[in-house]
């Protein structure tokens, strides 16, 4: 992964011509890397959250809270309840216990539809594209309130075709921007799994999100596409958006992570910045089963 990529500490994210974008991370760059640890401007705020299934508790945080506007990772080895966690703070699952607040507003019998209209936006591992619809129409579901779908406001073309157009414009912005433009009117089924990934972010920002959640965005993707797609990434903490994304490549989260989360088993056992993150005894043992030679037994 080109080091380019990933801020020293106190540095501005690069890309950018001023550094801006520098004060912007620099909060998080002074919280210590402890779990539960308060962030100065946090987004997303989560107590006590559990959610087993069976005798198995796949869910157990304590406290967890989300910087706003910075890239945020969601670490940890297979079956530590990463997707579960997305699951619920999304509203594809519910709680058996526990509370958390969006953007300040407290969330009470969470649905994705709610979320979606309140700024959290998600995607999946496997893509949710609409194989029959071509490109543009599979961005154009992104847009929110359209007026034209309402059946009282449908068979009145002049209420809805300025919306229309303006809705139109922006999806083919978003086309150019994640390099589908030639792919406009082809069907997403015949894009490739790389493609498809594109696809699903740009229908997301459609949606005019605050905070976008990827649900392991490089899964499948070959490495040129990977390395658009981390660019992406990094550019939507440019414009202000805030990013949580889960991930296994460890190039991955150190190129592009503000601040990394560790699960193993439900719990979070870990957090802080990337460079401090993976050389934790706990987490490196979370992920091979013991600890490194000479860290203990």
């Amino acid at each position: 992964m080109p080091d380019e990529l990933t801020p020293k500490p106190g540095e501005a994210r690069p890309g950018t011509d001023s550094g801006l974008a520098g004060a912007e991370i620099e909060p998080i760059l002074t919280v210590p890397p402890v779990v539960g640890a308060p962030k100065p401007h946090p987004i997303l705020v989560v107590d006590d959250l559990t959610r087993s299934f069976g005798g198995l508790r796949a869910v157990d945080v304590d406290h967890l809270e989300v910087e706003r506007g910075v890239v945020t990772a969601l670490i940890g080895p297979n079956g530590a309840g990463k997707t579960t966690l997305f699951n619920q703070l999304t509203g594809f699952d519910r709680a058996d216990t526990g509370r958390w607040s969006f953007d300040g507003q407290p969330v009470s019998s969470p649905s994705p539809d709610q979320l979606a209209r309140k700024g959290m936006i998600r995607t999946f591992q496997l893509t949710k594209s609409l194989a029959k619809l071509s490109v543009l129409d599979n961005v154009l579901l992104g847009a929110p309130g359209q007026v034209g779908e309402r059946l009282s406001a449908a068979p009145f073309r002049s209420r809805w075709q300025g919306q229309e157009e303006a809705n139109v414009e922006q999806a083919e912005e978003l086309l150019h921007r994640f390099n589908l433009a030639h792919m406009r009117d082809e069907l997403a089924g015949t894009l490739s799994g790389g493609q498809r990934k594109l696809l699903e972010v740009a229908r997301a920002l459609m949606a005019d999100p605050v905070m976008i959640m990827l649900d392991e965005p490089m899964a499948g993707v070959n490495p040129a596409l990977a390395q658009s797609l981390m660019r992406h990434i990094t550019e939507l903490a440019f414009e202000g958006l805030t990013v949580v994304f889960i991930e296994h490549a460890m190039d991955v989260v150190t190129g592009i992570s503000d601040w990394v989360v560790v699960l193993a088993q439900g719990r979070i056992i870990a957090e802080g910045p990337p460079w401090k993150v993976i050389h934790d005894d706990e987490v490196i043992d979370a992920y091979l089963g013991r600890r490194r030679a000479g860290a203990g037994s």
